[in-house]
Parts: structure tokens; C-alpha cells; sequence
């Protein structure tokens, strides 16, 4: 936890007693390798931050897993649009190997948002921060081949190939993994 308290001190430029109250009512929590940290349809009243470990977004789309997310240390792990919209969750969360992870409720994180100014402008950084890579996702898939979405990806996430099946990374940036290997054989024969 002390690796995204100075996260947040650094990064968001919290104060440290605000990150502390944060992260005093937050529980921490374990999740083994496969399994389930957030399924669809679950309640989307719990924010959960990455701490170690690496896990997936997902949906169902006529039967088929379509990876929406990846997420890594210091992340955000949950289902964003319908906890603001406090509906029950679309995406599927996966731990790809061993996850730790703090969780705090809705109506905590709410509590101390309308109580904390500290609290109240980090909801703010993160409420941005998501808002622009949701947006450059989707100019992604409208303007990018799927070589240069794959090229973005590594750029923005380096570890993502040494930690996530090369089939969901296809998945993620919309083509097959026969695709995904053909452009990966094309970026090492032009190296």
C-alpha cells in the first residue's frame, strides 16, 4: 500500500494525511491467479485499486470473451460508467496471476469525497485521467490500423507483453491472435 500512497502524494498531489484517511477505509484484499474479481452483473458500489498483480476487463459477446481493459499496479479495477451511473456491472474482472488489491465502498468513498477537498480533487484527476484514455481508445479503433493500435499499446504499456496471453491482447485491439502474430512477425523482421 505504501507504493500507492506515494502514488498518490506524487502523482495526484494528495496530502499525505488525506491519502491516509483514504487508504484507512479501504480494506485490503487477495485474489488468486484465474479467478473472479468482479462479474457481471454484481453491484458496482466497491472502487478497487491494483496494488500488485495484473488483471483483465471483460464482456461477453455472444458467448465469446472480448477483452475491454487491462489493469496493472495502481490501477483502477472496476467497472467505472455504472458506478457512476450506480447500476449493476458489465465487465467481468479477471486476475491474470496473483492480485492484491484495496477496496473501498461507494458510500465510504462518497462520505469522505463530500468531506475531504483532498479526496474530492483526487475523484476529480482519476475522473479525468479515465475520461482521456477511454477517448483515445475510441479514436484508436476509428482512425488506427490494428499494427498501430497494437504499437500504442505496447508504447502506453510495456509490461502488457510479458504479462498478458498474446490472445487477449488480439482480443483488446479488436483482431484475431493469427492477426496479432502476423503483425508481431512484421515488427521483428523490420527491426
Amino acid at each position: 500500500m505504501d507504493a500507492y500512497k506515494k502514488y498518490l502524494i506524487e502523482e495526484i498531489k494528495m496530502r499525505e494525511a488525506d491519502a491516509d484517511i483514504l487508504l484507512s477505509g479501504s480494506e485490503k484484499r487477495y485474489y488468486k491467479k484465474g479467478a473472479d474479481i468482479q462479474k457481471q452483473g454484481d453491484a458496482s458500489n466497491i472502487v478497487r485499486i491494483i496494488i500488485k498483480g495484473c488483471a483483465r476487463g471483460f464482456m461477453l459477446v455472444d458467448g465469446k470473451e472480448v477483452t475491454t481493459n487491462f489493469y496493472f499496479e495502481k490501477d483502477h479495477a472496476y467497472d467505472y460508467v455504472n458506478y457512476l451511473k450506480e447500476e449493476k456491472v458489465e465487465i467481468n474482472i479477471q486476475a491474470l496471476d496473483d492480485v492484491e488489491a484495496i477496496e473501498i465502498s461507494m458510500e465510504a468513498l462518497d462520505f469522505l469525497n463530500s468531506e475531504i477537498l483532498g479526496i474530492h480533487q483526487m475523484n476529480h484527476q482519476i475522473f479525468k485521467m479515465y475520461l482521456i484514455i477511454l477517448e483515445s481508445q475510441r479514436i484508436d479503433f476509428i482512425v488506427k490500423t490494428p499494427k498501430q493500435r497494437y504499437l500504442t499499446l505496447l508504447k502506453n504499456n510495456k509490461e502488457v507483453i510479458s504479462r498478458v496471453p498474446q490472445h487477449q491482447i488480439a482480443s483488446f485491439i479488436g483482431i484475431s491472435a493469427e492477426h496479432l502474430s502476423r503483425i508481431r512477425k512484421e515488427i521483428r523482421d523490420n527491426e
